[in-house]
């Protein structure tokens, strides 16, 4: 496992606070007043979903388990719950990295501060979940234009590979979509949970990547 630390400052008109070194992983918070919000807003959305067609819930429950499906509903109460903002308005730099309790206490964030939230309310739910905050860059397949992005990673039982949970959509998704992650669109460099981190030069086996993607991306991921 390969570790890297990030600071955290907020520049003011006046001044500049740092808030010191943080380690990766020290941005999934499991135990905190948000994850127990987002979890208590799922089953909610949950119970309603039931009360309303049981039949098919239970379906439903047959085929994925009733963690995912509450798993489903916490990314859905964050993208629905959280509204994108970027970083430069509030603390007048482009990538200040929210905890969760800031993101769900705000109810705004960017990419990553949505993405650190689902994957620390989905740990701690499950603690012994697959599941990553992914930091790396998203290639516009039209037009090949590269940007930086955050999302989440999470190996489920009833999908043989890595399925994608986009924390920015603003809008919740029924049971029946789920979005499979496309490595050729969505480069990963950093995934992490409060437990593990990895680099994708280094640990691209994990995620059933090959020496030769890896190459091919060189440029990309040494820009992070």
């Amino acid at each position: 496992m390969y570790y890297t630390k990030r600071k955290r400052v907020v520049k003011l008109p006046d001044r500049e606070i740092d808030f010191g070194t943080w380690d990766l992983r020290d941005f999934i918070t499991p135990r905190c007043y948000a994850t127990v919000a987002v979890f208590a807003h799922a089953w909610g959305r949950y119970s309603e979903l039931y009360a309303k067609n049981p039949d098919y819930m239970c379906k439903v429950e047959k085929l994925i388990g009733l963690d995912n499906i509450i798993i489903k509903e916490m990314w859905n109460v964050v993208n629905v719950m959280i509204k994108y903002r970027g970083d430069d308005p509030v603390f007048q730099t482009p990538d200040f990295w929210q905890l969760p309790n800031e993101t769900w206490g705000m109810g705004k964030g960017d990419c990553e501060d949505s993405t650190f939230l689902l994957v620390s309310a989905i740990r701690g739910f499950k603690p012994d979940a697959k599941v990553y905050a992914t930091l790396g860059l998203y290639i516009d397949p039209y037009t090949k234009n590269v940007y930086g992005h955050a999302w989440g990673i999470y190996r489920a039982r009833f999908y043989n590979g890595w399925l994608w949970l986009e924390s920015t959509l603003e809008n919740a998704l029924s049971q029946s979509v789920w979005l499979a992650w496309n490595p050729n669109y969505l480069v990963p460099v950093y995934w992490f949970n409060e437990k593990e981190s990895y680099r994708v030069d280094r640990d691209y086996r994990f995620l059933g990547l090959d020496e030769k993607y890896v190459e091919k991306h060189r440029g990309l991921i040494e820009q992070m």
